[in-house]
């Protein structure tokens, strides 16, 4: 029986709206650096860029696994969890990277909480499936 899966579902409305923010931002910085393509070498743009590329290179895969587990009956509870740190993580990256293209706290904790995130959800992956055969 297919199960709908809610809770990914809801995190991944959130991240879609948040992608759709870090877009409008980068579309912005274009408009008002006159730069249709790369970053010029201006890094407010490659900030911006940034912003929005490391959520799109990260969202799919995690979105992926919490479908997955969720598919698998993992526990809602367990779920919450892993896409209310997901969200924060990803809000935190780009507010670190709005303060300085250095190493930031923020920018430290989204990218750090987005790992952990990454290896756990994999390891539950993997012990979920083996489970499963």
């Amino acid at each position: 029986m297919l199960v709908y899966p809610v809770i990914t579902a809801i995190t991944a409305g959130v991240i879609i709206i948040l992608q759709m923010i870090l877009f409008m931002y980068a579309a912005i910085g274009r408009g008002k650096n006159r730069q249709g393509l790369g970053d010029g070498g201006k890094p407010d743009m490659l900030k911006r860029i940034r912003m929005h590329g490391n959520l799109i290179e990260n969202a799919p895969i995690i979105l992926i696994v919490m479908a997955l587990l969720e598919g698998a009956g993992v526990a809602r509870s367990v779920l919450i969890v892993a896409g209310a740190i997901f969200v924060l993580a990803r809000i935190l990256h780009p507010l670190g990277l709005m303060k300085s293209a250095n190493r930031t706290g923020f920018r430290f904790a989204g990218a750090t909480l987005t790992m952990l995130l990454g290896f756990a959800g994999g390891i539950y992956l993997v012990i979920t499936a083996v489970g499963q055969l």
